[in-house]
């Protein structure tokens, strides 16, 4: 992560932010995080399958996640599942863009847009 500022990365599009958000509490495997992103998001951010391999190659050449494989296929019923997890520059660059994010909701709230605390 040296010299890398996690601020070029940003914004994040909804997918990539929501797919990041997934990998903070650990390795998860391509449906598992298909499932955590549309169950965080109450399903306002769906991804297709297609497109989940396509973002997390992506981030991966971007070194934002990283690939594992993991023993679940090595009692022969088939082939290893990848899983992916955050690198150190993934979890800087999603601080990053929560810090963005939060930025930019304080700077809404206090403008004409919510009077008296309606949202």
């Amino acid at each position: 992560m040296e010299n890398i500022d996690p601020r070029e990365f940003l914004p994040l599009s909804a997918s990539d932010f929501q797919l990041l958000l997934a990998l903070t509490d650990g390795e998860l495997h391509g449906y598992a995080i298909n499932k955590s992103v549309r169950e965080a998001s109450g399903g306002r951010v769906r991804i297709g399958l297609g497109s989940l391999y396509r973002i997390l190659a992506r981030l991966l050449n971007s070194g934002l996640v990283e690939e594992s494989e993991s023993d679940d296929g090595a009692s022969g019923n088939g082939p290893a599942r990848r899983k992916y997890c955050l690198t150190a520059l993934g979890r800087a660059v999603l601080r990053a863009e929560v810090s963005r994010l939060s930025d930019a909701v304080e700077l809404a709230r206090s403008s004409q847009l919510f009077v008296d605390g309606e949202a």
